[in-house]
């Protein structure tokens, strides 16, 4: 990946942070060294390595959705505010 010079500021503003000069400047450094890593990381093969019991283990459950009509109800059923079939909650932020 190539970096650019202000990336690392172009992400504080994506996440809504402010940084001094100083700051930009050492997470660019840091951003530049983390992502040589990743490269040659990248560069190695890795065809010949077999799975481990750890990468399976990873995965706890199928990714498959629940369709239970019955519990579905129930669960909308507790909140008292509620309009077109969806609930309505507190606002978070």
């Amino acid at each position: 990946m190539i970096l650019e010079k202000d990336n690392a500021a172009r992400c504080a503003r994506m996440a809504k942070i402010r940084l001094t000069p100083a700051e930009t400047a050492l997470y660019e450094d840091q951003m530049k060294e983390l992502f040589a890593w990743v490269e040659q990381l990248s560069a190695v093969d890795t065809s010949a390595v077999k799975e481990s019991a750890a990468i399976r283990a990873a995965y706890l459950r199928p990714d498959t959705p629940v369709t239970d009509e019955s519990l579905a109800q129930t669960l909308v059923g507790q909140f008292s505010d509620q309009k077109d079939h969806c609930v309505k909650v507190k606002k978070v932020l």
